[in-house]
């Protein structure tokens, strides 16, 4: 696995050392002669691409504002779900198809910690009952896949983040090449739903109040802002995350997360494609807004 590790390292110098002389293409070239195995590994999204072409789906954040929805409306829907989104008590009823995990910081866990432990069960319960969603992991992290067994108990493919160029001008989202590196996971769902061929993707529980958290977290107060219910142990593995960095960190990263999505919010309007953000409270304002309702109760073709 640290050959796996030493390859993606190699990998980002690559690309880093190239991008000002050569084309993207003539990159990918090089990626390909020196690191076989990850374009191996991500053309499998190939089987991805334009699935879903024309249809609508949901993707659901982990907002507070999700408390007052109803999830079992969402059933005979395409559902994307991210993070700990499991935990909450009416996870079962979303029969969600798409699951994402992309912060680096779930993957620096100590199991034998029990807030760590908590977070590990928390990848593994995406599965409930007869449903078991695709789950995306990023593909510097396979190591950790494959030491916890998370592709024995859930169907896992991979993404490679973090590619030089951004979403303007021409740049096509394609996931079996190097993707954008975003600073939320909800924009990577929102990525991958663009490259499933969705025309319609609707946002629930993206109220973006992550930085109240670390704010209230540098204030010393208790207050998280979350779709579920928050254990003690899971408090202090916030708390740990939240402090591993300095509030002008995490203020630019939520800079970051807003330009994301204002960035997707272009990209989508220049090929045609709604993204709406159905979210009852938000701090997003460049994504275009409507009732969650009006969207149930339209004549869209799921």
């Amino acid at each position: 696995m640290k050959a796996i590790r030493m390859a993606y390292n190699g990998v980002r110098a690559l690309y880093h050392k190239y991008n000002a002389e050569t084309t993207y293409r003539e990159i990918l070239k090089k990626v390909k002669n020196e690191f076989p195995q990850y374009t191996n590994t991500i053309g499998e999204n190939i089987n991805f691409a334009s699935i879903h072409e024309g249809k609508r789906c949901f993707i659901f954040g982990n907002g507070p504002s999700l408390s007052s929805i109803d999830f079992s409306l969402f059933q005979s829907e395409y559902v994307f779900t991210v993070n700990r989104m499991a935990k909450n008590i009416d996870f079962i009823k979303l029969r969600t198809n798409y699951h994402f995990w992309v912060d680096p910081q779930f993957f620096e866990i100590d199991p034998t910690k029990s807030e760590d432990k908590q977070l590990l069960d928390a990848m593994k319960n995406v599965n409930t009952n007869d449903n078991k969603p695709v789950c995306f992991y990023p593909i510097e992290h396979i190591d950790f896949v494959k030491k916890y067994n998370l592709d024995a108990e859930n169907e896992v493919h991979f993404i490679w983040l973090d590619r030089i160029n951004d979403l303007d001008g021409n740049i096509r989202i394609d996931f079996t090449k190097q993707i954008p590196g975003f600073h939320t996971v909800v924009q990577y769902a929102i990525a991958m739903a663009i490259y499933m061929g969705f025309s319609e993707i609707y946002l629930l529980g993206c109220d973006t109040t992550g930085i109240l958290t670390n704010i209230n977290e540098h204030l010393k107060k208790d207050e998280q802002l979350y779709a579920y219910e928050i254990s003690e142990d899971e408090k202090k593995l916030i708390h740990r995350m939240a402090s591993k960095y300095y509030l002008e960190e995490h203020a630019y990263s939520f800079y970051m997360t807003l330009k994301g999505y204002h960035l997707l919010a272009n990209y989508c309007e220049r090929n045609g494609i709604k993204l709406i953000n159905c979210s009852s409270e938000t701090l997003i304002d460049t994504v275009k807004r409507m009732r969650l309702n009006e969207v149930l109760t339209s004549n869209t073709d799921v």
